[in-house]
Protein backbone atom coordinates (compact mmCIF):
# COMPACT_ATOMS: atom_id res chain seq x y z
CA UNK A 1 0.00 0.00 0.00
CA UNK A 2 1.49 3.22 -0.75
CA UNK A 3 0.73 6.91 -1.38
CA UNK A 4 1.84 7.70 -4.86
CA UNK A 5 1.13 11.46 -4.73
CA UNK A 6 -0.43 14.44 -2.73
CA UNK A 7 -2.05 17.60 -2.96
CA UNK A 8 -3.35 19.90 -0.26
CA UNK A 9 -4.99 23.09 -0.41
CA UNK A 10 -5.54 25.79 2.24
CA UNK A 11 -4.94 22.45 4.58
CA UNK A 12 -3.29 24.64 7.97
CA UNK A 13 0.09 26.18 7.00
CA UNK A 14 0.57 24.25 3.97
CA UNK A 15 1.38 25.71 0.86
CA UNK A 16 2.77 25.56 -2.91
CA UNK A 17 5.02 27.45 -4.16
CA UNK A 18 2.87 30.73 -3.39
CA UNK A 19 0.65 31.15 -0.70
CA UNK A 20 -2.55 30.89 -3.28
CA UNK A 21 -1.02 27.65 -5.04
CA UNK A 22 -1.63 23.90 -3.29
CA UNK A 23 1.10 22.16 -1.69
CA UNK A 24 1.95 19.38 -4.37
CA UNK A 25 4.05 16.24 -3.00
CA UNK A 26 5.56 12.86 -4.56
CA UNK A 27 6.84 10.92 -1.85
CA UNK A 28 9.59 8.47 -1.79
CA UNK A 29 7.88 4.30 -2.52
CA UNK A 30 10.25 3.37 0.73
CA UNK A 31 11.20 5.70 4.05
CA UNK A 32 10.26 9.91 3.35
CA UNK A 33 11.76 12.04 6.14
CA UNK A 34 9.90 15.25 6.95
CA UNK A 35 12.67 17.44 8.46
CA UNK A 36 12.47 21.00 9.77
CA UNK A 37 12.34 22.76 12.99
CA UNK A 38 9.52 23.00 14.83
CA UNK A 39 6.27 25.14 13.47
CA UNK A 40 7.14 24.83 10.32
CA UNK A 41 4.77 22.05 9.20
CA UNK A 42 6.17 18.61 9.33
CA UNK A 43 2.93 17.36 11.62
CA UNK A 44 0.74 18.91 9.44
CA UNK A 45 1.67 17.30 6.20
CA UNK A 46 1.38 14.37 8.64
CA UNK A 47 -1.96 15.03 9.39
CA UNK A 48 -3.19 15.39 6.31
CA UNK A 49 -2.10 11.75 4.89
CA UNK A 50 -4.13 10.31 8.31
CA UNK A 51 -7.11 12.39 7.38
CA UNK A 52 -7.36 10.89 3.94
CA UNK A 53 -6.36 7.52 5.94
CA UNK A 54 -9.46 7.36 8.33
CA UNK A 55 -11.18 10.73 7.79
CA UNK A 56 -9.81 11.48 11.99
CA UNK A 57 -6.97 13.79 12.67
CA UNK A 58 -4.50 12.81 15.55
CA UNK A 59 -4.48 16.08 16.40
CA UNK A 60 -8.31 17.81 17.20
CA UNK A 61 -11.35 16.28 16.83
CA UNK A 62 -12.95 19.26 15.06
CA UNK A 63 -11.99 18.94 11.16
CA UNK A 64 -12.53 22.24 10.64
CA UNK A 65 -9.18 23.69 13.11
CA UNK A 66 -7.29 22.20 10.19
CA UNK A 67 -8.32 25.37 7.88
CA UNK A 68 -5.95 27.45 6.91
CA UNK A 69 -6.31 31.01 8.59
CA UNK A 70 -9.29 32.74 7.12
CA UNK A 71 -10.07 29.86 4.74
CA UNK A 72 -13.90 28.19 4.46
CA UNK A 73 -12.75 24.99 2.89
CA UNK A 74 -9.67 23.03 2.59
CA UNK A 75 -9.25 20.17 -0.19
CA UNK A 76 -7.08 17.17 0.46
CA UNK A 77 -6.74 14.50 -2.64
CA UNK A 78 -4.12 11.60 -2.92
CA UNK A 79 -3.12 8.94 -5.97
CA UNK A 80 -2.90 6.04 -3.73
CA UNK A 81 -2.05 2.51 -4.49
CA UNK A 82 -3.22 -0.76 -2.93
CA UNK A 83 -3.25 -4.28 -4.30
CA UNK A 84 -1.96 -3.66 -8.05
CA UNK A 85 -4.93 -0.88 -8.03
CA UNK A 86 -4.73 2.65 -7.84
CA UNK A 87 -7.35 5.86 -7.07
CA UNK A 88 -7.60 8.66 -6.24
CA UNK A 89 -8.98 9.53 -3.10
CA UNK A 90 -10.63 12.78 -1.62
CA UNK A 91 -11.64 14.84 1.72
CA UNK A 92 -12.96 18.63 1.57
CA UNK A 93 -13.21 20.03 4.83
CA UNK A 94 -15.49 22.93 5.39
CA UNK A 95 -17.15 24.71 8.60
CA UNK A 96 -20.40 22.44 8.59
CA UNK A 97 -18.60 19.09 7.66
CA UNK A 98 -16.45 17.34 5.29
CA UNK A 99 -17.27 15.44 1.62
CA UNK A 100 -15.85 12.58 0.29
CA UNK A 101 -14.53 11.73 -2.66
CA UNK A 102 -13.19 8.16 -4.66
CA UNK A 103 -12.29 8.87 -8.22
CA UNK A 104 -13.93 12.41 -8.60
CA UNK A 105 -17.55 10.78 -7.38
CA UNK A 106 -18.69 10.81 -3.85
CA UNK A 107 -19.15 7.14 -2.08
CA UNK A 108 -22.96 5.80 -1.28
CA UNK A 109 -21.00 5.46 2.28
CA UNK A 110 -18.52 5.93 4.35
CA UNK A 111 -17.13 2.40 4.01
CA UNK A 112 -17.12 3.27 0.00
CA UNK A 113 -14.18 5.33 1.11
CA UNK A 114 -12.30 3.64 4.64
CA UNK A 115 -9.98 1.25 3.53
CA UNK A 116 -8.19 2.45 0.30
CA UNK A 117 -5.43 3.53 2.11
CA UNK A 118 -4.84 2.06 5.47
CA UNK A 119 -2.12 3.71 7.95
CA UNK A 120 -0.70 2.98 11.05
CA UNK A 121 0.00 6.07 13.28
CA UNK A 122 2.57 6.63 16.24
CA UNK A 123 3.11 9.65 17.71
CA UNK A 124 5.32 10.63 21.01
CA UNK A 125 2.06 10.58 22.59
CA UNK A 126 1.59 6.86 21.85
CA UNK A 127 4.76 6.37 24.14
CA UNK A 128 2.44 7.02 27.77
CA UNK A 129 -0.14 5.21 26.51
CA UNK A 130 0.31 3.15 29.94
CA UNK A 131 -0.04 5.86 31.75
CA UNK A 132 -2.62 7.77 30.24
CA UNK A 133 -6.28 8.34 30.52
CA UNK A 134 -8.59 5.50 29.47
CA UNK A 135 -10.05 8.04 26.75
CA UNK A 136 -6.49 7.55 24.98
CA UNK A 137 -5.95 3.78 25.30
CA UNK A 138 -9.87 3.52 23.73
CA UNK A 139 -9.20 5.47 20.90
CA UNK A 140 -5.48 3.18 19.83
CA UNK A 141 -7.82 0.31 20.23
CA UNK A 142 -10.61 1.60 18.07
CA UNK A 143 -7.95 2.42 15.46
CA UNK A 144 -5.99 -1.28 15.62
CA UNK A 145 -9.79 -2.53 15.24
CA UNK A 146 -10.78 -0.20 12.07
CA UNK A 147 -7.43 -0.71 10.14
CA UNK A 148 -8.28 -4.24 9.83
CA UNK A 149 -12.18 -3.75 10.06
CA UNK A 150 -12.99 -0.14 8.29
CA UNK A 151 -16.79 -0.61 9.18
CA UNK A 152 -16.06 -0.41 12.64
CA UNK A 153 -15.65 3.48 12.58
CA UNK A 154 -19.15 3.46 11.37
CA UNK A 155 -20.25 1.49 14.35
CA UNK A 156 -18.67 3.75 16.52
CA UNK A 157 -20.30 6.79 15.01
CA UNK A 158 -24.09 5.28 15.45
CA UNK A 159 -22.53 4.35 19.07
CA UNK A 160 -21.74 7.86 19.56
CA UNK A 161 -24.83 9.20 18.12
CA UNK A 162 -27.28 7.68 20.21
CA UNK A 163 -25.34 8.24 23.10
CA UNK A 164 -25.21 12.06 22.45
CA UNK A 165 -28.89 11.77 22.37
CA UNK A 166 -29.45 9.82 25.49
CA UNK A 167 -27.32 11.84 27.16
CA UNK A 168 -28.82 15.31 26.54
CA UNK A 169 -32.54 13.46 27.40
CA UNK A 170 -30.52 12.40 30.93
CA UNK A 171 -29.20 15.85 31.46
CA UNK A 172 -32.95 17.46 30.98
CA UNK A 173 -34.12 15.09 33.43
CA UNK A 174 -31.38 15.84 36.15
CA UNK A 175 -32.60 19.83 35.66
CA UNK A 176 -36.34 18.16 35.56
CA UNK A 177 -36.43 16.28 39.31
CA UNK A 178 -35.66 13.31 37.56
CA UNK A 179 -38.88 13.60 34.84
CA UNK A 180 -37.65 11.66 32.00
CA UNK A 181 -38.69 9.90 28.87
CA UNK A 182 -38.95 6.30 29.52
CA UNK A 183 -39.55 5.09 26.49
CA UNK A 184 -36.73 7.30 24.66
CA UNK A 185 -34.28 5.79 26.89
CA UNK A 186 -36.11 1.95 25.65
CA UNK A 187 -34.90 3.34 22.07
CA UNK A 188 -31.82 4.85 22.98
CA UNK A 189 -30.76 1.56 24.72
CA UNK A 190 -31.27 -0.23 22.03
CA UNK A 191 -29.56 1.09 20.06
CA UNK A 192 -26.47 1.63 22.54
CA UNK A 193 -26.73 -2.20 23.21
CA UNK A 194 -27.00 -3.11 19.41
CA UNK A 195 -24.03 -1.33 17.92
CA UNK A 196 -22.16 -1.14 21.61
CA UNK A 197 -22.78 -4.95 21.27
CA UNK A 198 -20.59 -5.08 17.55
CA UNK A 199 -17.80 -2.56 19.25
CA UNK A 200 -17.52 -4.56 22.03
CA UNK A 201 -17.10 -8.22 20.37
CA UNK A 202 -14.87 -6.73 17.74
CA UNK A 203 -12.21 -4.80 19.93
CA UNK A 204 -12.42 -7.97 21.92
CA UNK A 205 -11.83 -10.42 18.77
CA UNK A 206 -8.87 -8.08 17.35
CA UNK A 207 -7.32 -7.59 20.62
CA UNK A 208 -6.98 -11.16 21.25
CA UNK A 209 -5.36 -12.27 17.53
CA UNK A 210 -2.99 -9.14 18.63
CA UNK A 211 -1.89 -9.93 22.14
CA UNK A 212 0.23 -13.10 21.32
CA UNK A 213 2.30 -10.85 18.39
CA UNK A 214 2.61 -8.13 20.74
CA UNK A 215 4.64 -10.60 23.65
CA UNK A 216 6.43 -12.01 21.22
CA UNK A 217 7.89 -8.38 19.75
CA UNK A 218 8.37 -7.10 23.44
CA UNK A 219 10.52 -10.58 24.46
CA UNK A 220 13.07 -9.88 21.07
CA UNK A 221 13.26 -5.99 21.92
CA UNK A 222 13.29 -5.72 25.83
CA UNK A 223 15.71 -8.74 25.82
CA UNK A 224 14.63 -9.22 29.40
CA UNK A 225 12.75 -12.47 29.46
CA UNK A 226 9.94 -10.88 30.81
CA UNK A 227 6.37 -11.17 29.52
CA UNK A 228 3.77 -8.48 28.37
CA UNK A 229 0.23 -8.54 27.16
CA UNK A 230 -2.75 -6.00 25.98
CA UNK A 231 -5.90 -7.19 27.55
CA UNK A 232 -9.40 -6.12 26.67
CA UNK A 233 -11.25 -4.46 30.44
CA UNK A 234 -14.80 -3.89 29.28
CA UNK A 235 -16.96 -1.84 31.54
CA UNK A 236 -20.08 -4.25 31.50
CA UNK A 237 -18.94 -7.81 31.25
CA UNK A 238 -20.35 -9.64 28.05
CA UNK A 239 -22.29 -12.20 30.07
CA UNK A 240 -23.98 -14.31 28.71
CA UNK A 241 -23.60 -12.20 25.66
CA UNK A 242 -22.45 -8.05 24.98
CA UNK A 243 -26.48 -7.48 23.79
CA UNK A 244 -27.81 -8.99 26.73
CA UNK A 245 -25.46 -7.64 29.07
CA UNK A 246 -25.48 -4.40 27.92
CA UNK A 247 -29.29 -4.22 27.58
CA UNK A 248 -29.22 -5.32 31.41
CA UNK A 249 -26.58 -2.89 32.17
CA UNK A 250 -28.57 -0.05 30.93
CA UNK A 251 -31.89 -1.15 33.21
CA UNK A 252 -29.60 -1.82 35.85
CA UNK A 253 -28.37 1.69 35.95
CA UNK A 254 -31.30 3.98 34.91
CA UNK A 255 -32.16 5.49 38.20
CA UNK A 256 -27.85 6.39 38.91
CA UNK A 257 -27.91 8.18 35.12
CA UNK A 258 -30.76 9.66 35.63
CA UNK A 259 -29.33 11.20 39.18
CA UNK A 260 -25.84 12.33 37.13
CA UNK A 261 -27.24 12.95 34.10
CA UNK A 262 -25.32 10.84 31.72
CA UNK A 263 -24.18 7.02 30.83
CA UNK A 264 -22.52 5.21 33.18
CA UNK A 265 -22.03 2.14 31.62
CA UNK A 266 -20.55 0.89 28.26
CA UNK A 267 -17.87 0.33 25.46
CA UNK A 268 -17.71 4.78 26.23
CA UNK A 269 -15.89 3.42 28.77
CA UNK A 270 -13.86 0.31 28.13
CA UNK A 271 -9.87 0.00 29.05
CA UNK A 272 -6.95 -1.68 27.59
CA UNK A 273 -4.44 -3.10 30.54
CA UNK A 274 -1.00 -3.08 29.58
CA UNK A 275 0.83 -5.96 31.51
CA UNK A 276 4.59 -6.85 32.14
CA UNK A 277 5.34 -9.63 33.88
CA UNK A 278 0.96 -10.04 34.25
CA UNK A 279 1.68 -6.89 36.91
CA UNK A 280 -0.07 -3.77 35.56
CA UNK A 281 2.29 -2.05 33.07
CA UNK A 282 1.60 1.68 34.58
CA UNK A 283 1.97 0.46 38.28
CA UNK A 284 5.19 -1.77 38.12
CA UNK A 285 7.22 -1.34 34.69
CA UNK A 286 9.66 0.64 34.33
CA UNK A 287 9.76 4.04 31.69
CA UNK A 288 12.10 1.46 29.36
CA UNK A 289 9.76 -1.37 29.43
CA UNK A 290 6.33 0.44 29.12
CA UNK A 291 8.17 2.44 26.04
CA UNK A 292 9.22 -1.19 24.56
CA UNK A 293 5.73 -2.63 25.37
CA UNK A 294 4.35 0.55 23.24
CA UNK A 295 6.70 -0.13 20.07
CA UNK A 296 5.93 -3.73 20.34
CA UNK A 297 2.14 -3.01 19.52
CA UNK A 298 3.29 -0.47 16.72
CA UNK A 299 5.67 -3.27 15.31
CA UNK A 300 2.39 -5.90 16.29
CA UNK A 301 0.11 -3.67 14.36
CA UNK A 302 2.00 -3.36 11.21
CA UNK A 303 2.72 -6.95 10.73
CA UNK A 304 -0.84 -8.06 11.82
CA UNK A 305 -2.35 -5.78 9.14
CA UNK A 306 0.42 -6.96 6.57
CA UNK A 307 -0.82 -10.17 7.23
CA UNK A 308 -4.41 -9.08 6.46
CA UNK A 309 -4.26 -6.95 3.81
CA UNK A 310 -0.91 -8.97 2.06
CA UNK A 311 1.10 -6.21 1.73
CA UNK A 312 1.94 -3.28 4.43
CA UNK A 313 0.42 -0.76 5.41
CA UNK A 314 1.70 2.75 5.42
CA UNK A 315 3.69 3.93 8.45
CA UNK A 316 3.57 7.62 9.62
CA UNK A 317 5.60 8.53 12.87
CA UNK A 318 5.62 12.25 14.32
CA UNK A 319 9.12 12.37 15.66
CA UNK A 320 9.36 9.45 17.73
CA UNK A 321 13.50 8.98 17.17
CA UNK A 322 13.65 11.69 19.25
CA UNK A 323 11.63 10.06 22.59
CA UNK A 324 13.21 7.10 22.35
CA UNK A 325 16.65 5.78 23.89
CA UNK A 326 19.58 5.09 21.76
CA UNK A 327 18.64 1.08 22.23
CA UNK A 328 15.11 1.10 21.46
CA UNK A 329 15.67 3.55 18.68
CA UNK A 330 17.89 0.93 17.36
CA UNK A 331 15.41 -1.62 17.70
CA UNK A 332 12.91 0.31 15.51
CA UNK A 333 14.93 1.37 12.93
CA UNK A 334 15.87 -2.22 12.54
CA UNK A 335 12.37 -3.51 12.06
CA UNK A 336 11.40 -0.63 10.02
CA UNK A 337 14.53 -1.85 7.62
CA UNK A 338 12.72 -5.20 7.35
CA UNK A 339 9.33 -4.56 7.15
CA UNK A 340 9.12 -3.38 3.46
CA UNK A 341 5.94 -0.64 3.07
CA UNK A 342 6.31 3.04 2.80
CA UNK A 343 6.96 4.86 5.53
CA UNK A 344 6.45 8.77 6.14
CA UNK A 345 8.24 10.48 9.68
CA UNK A 346 8.95 13.35 11.11
CA UNK A 347 12.04 14.58 12.76
CA UNK A 348 13.64 17.39 13.31
CA UNK A 349 17.03 16.14 12.78
CA UNK A 350 17.72 13.60 9.76
CA UNK A 351 20.11 11.94 11.60
CA UNK A 352 17.71 10.49 14.09
CA UNK A 353 16.87 7.94 11.32
CA UNK A 354 19.50 5.16 10.79
CA UNK A 355 18.00 2.90 8.52
CA UNK A 356 19.97 1.21 5.30
CA UNK A 357 16.87 1.07 3.11
CA UNK A 358 16.05 3.50 0.01
CA UNK A 359 14.83 7.14 1.59
CA UNK A 360 14.34 10.53 0.61
CA UNK A 361 15.03 13.78 2.73
CA UNK A 362 11.93 16.55 2.26
CA UNK A 363 12.73 19.92 3.94
CA UNK A 364 9.75 21.52 5.68
CA UNK A 365 9.96 25.96 5.34
CA UNK A 366 7.20 28.17 6.20
CA UNK A 367 4.53 25.45 5.19
CA UNK A 368 6.52 24.77 1.70
CA UNK A 369 7.89 21.21 0.78
CA UNK A 370 11.75 21.09 -0.56
CA UNK A 371 12.80 18.06 -2.07
CA UNK A 372 16.35 17.28 -1.00
CA UNK A 373 18.71 14.21 -1.49
CA UNK A 374 17.10 10.70 -2.56
CA UNK A 375 19.62 7.95 -0.22
CA UNK A 376 20.18 4.38 -0.31
CA UNK A 377 19.67 3.96 -4.18
CA UNK A 378 20.77 4.81 -7.62
CA UNK A 379 19.68 7.99 -8.43
CA UNK A 380 16.34 8.27 -10.17
CA UNK A 381 14.17 10.63 -11.29
CA UNK A 382 13.65 13.92 -8.76
CA UNK A 383 10.42 13.31 -6.52
CA UNK A 384 8.98 16.28 -4.87
CA UNK A 385 6.38 18.17 -6.87
CA UNK A 386 6.07 15.47 -10.07
CA UNK A 387 2.53 15.13 -10.91
CA UNK A 388 -0.28 16.74 -9.47
CA UNK A 389 -4.10 16.26 -8.27
CA UNK A 390 -6.76 18.71 -8.59
CA UNK A 391 -9.33 19.26 -6.01
CA UNK A 392 -11.54 16.84 -6.59
CA UNK A 393 -9.09 13.72 -6.71
CA UNK A 394 -8.17 13.44 -10.32
CA UNK A 395 -4.78 13.52 -11.71
CA UNK A 396 -3.24 15.60 -13.69
CA UNK A 397 -0.88 15.56 -16.13
CA UNK A 398 -0.16 11.38 -15.90
CA UNK A 399 1.68 9.53 -18.25
CA UNK A 400 -0.98 8.27 -20.89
Amino acid sequence: MRLLRLNLQDFRNLQGETAQSPLQWTPHPRFNLLVGDNGQGKTNLLEAVAILAGLKSFRTVKLPECLAFGSKTAALAATVASAGLTCQLGVEIGVKGKRLLVDGKQPATMAGFLGRLTAVLFTAADLQLPHAEPEARRRWLDRLVFNHLPAHLDEIRRYDQALHSKNHLLRAAAHSSGRVDAAMLDVYDGLLARHGAEIMTRRATVLAQFSPLVAEIFGQIAATGLTADACYRPKVVANPDAHTALLAAQTQRRDRDVRVGYTTGGPHRDDVDFRVAGMPAHLHASQGQCRALVLACKIAEIKSLERALGEPPLLLMDDISSELDAKRNTALMHYLDQLGGQVVLTTTAADHVRVAAPRQIFTLMAGQVVAGAVLGEAPAVARGTQGSLDLHGHAQGDPK
